[in-house]
């Protein structure tokens, strides 16, 4: 994804963990990803490694399943909320405002996939990407890519380069935004799935386990570094994949 700054319209800016017990959240990714975390009202709290945000984790009601969120940054949000009603999506909660950051709204796509919405002011998204234990990449996956696709264009603008095996990297003036491919299995319903940085997978993905997680597809090459699919031992899936790392010990 591209550098921490001034987002992109389209581009995944913020991830936000809803989970039903948030302190468990914050030891499980404390011990995986070395995060420290600031609170930030009651049940919220923000992460940060080496002082920068990263991600958000929220309180959510005790039957609900714990996940994690996309949010893409928008320049104009009452233009972009306008614009998903107008291409059949809708919006599940109103713009509203986070003082002294900016503003955010949720949304739905009309394939079904939840995502975040995101008008900066103060804060322009995670300030550290691409860096172990870091957002490094999302991805849409949906039994329609094609369907996906053409509503992302319609919002947001996206161009798209040619489909591989039914994948196809969005792009944002020009530079890679986030990618739009099947689910799998391909009955799976739609949805927006988060990739961390490690400096090593396998170890990340064995620390993961120990800590009460699971691994739902071993450690394997893909063509854009070696990725496991996860899920925290709460139940919300997300996405390990090889990061460069300069460091020696890298908890994550």
């Amino acid at each position: 994804m591209p550098k921490a700054g001034r987002y992109h319209e389209g581009v995944p800016c913020w991830v936000v963990l809803t989970t039903p017990d948030v302190p468990r959240a914050q030891r499980f990714y404390g011990a995986l990803f070395a995060w420290e975390f600031v609170p930030t009202g009651p049940g919220e709290a923000v992460a940060t490694r080496h002082g920068a945000q990263v991600a958000a984790i929220a309180s959510a009601p005790r039957a609900a399943s714990a996940a994690w969120s996309t949010y893409l940054a928008c320049a104009d949000l009452s233009r972009t909320v306008a614009l998903i009603r107008a291409t059949d999506g809708r919006i599940a909660r109103e713009p509203y405002e986070v003082p002294d950051q900016g503003r955010a709204a949720l949304a739905v796509d009309p394939l079904g996939a939840p995502f975040g919405l995101w008008q900066g002011d103060a804060v322009d998204g995670a300030g550290l990407v691409n860096e172990p234990g870091t957002l490094a990449w999302n991805e849409h996956l949906s039994p329609d890519p094609d369907a996906a696709r053409a509503f992302y264009r319609e919002v947001f603008g996206y161009g798209y380069d040619r489909p591989r095996a039914g994948h196809t990297l969005a792009r944002v003036a020009g530079l890679p935004a986030c990618g739009i491919g099947p689910s799998d299995p391909p009955r799976a319903g739609a949805a927006w799935r988060t990739h961390f940085g490690t400096a090593d997978v396998d170890r990340a993905a064995a620390r993961l386990h120990t800590l009460g997680g699971s691994v739902l597809t071993d450690p394997e090459p893909t063509p854009f570094g070696r990725s496991a699919l996860v899920r925290d031992d709460a139940g919300a899936e997300f996405v390990l994949i090889a990061v460069p790392s300069d460091e020696s010990a890298e908890a994550a």
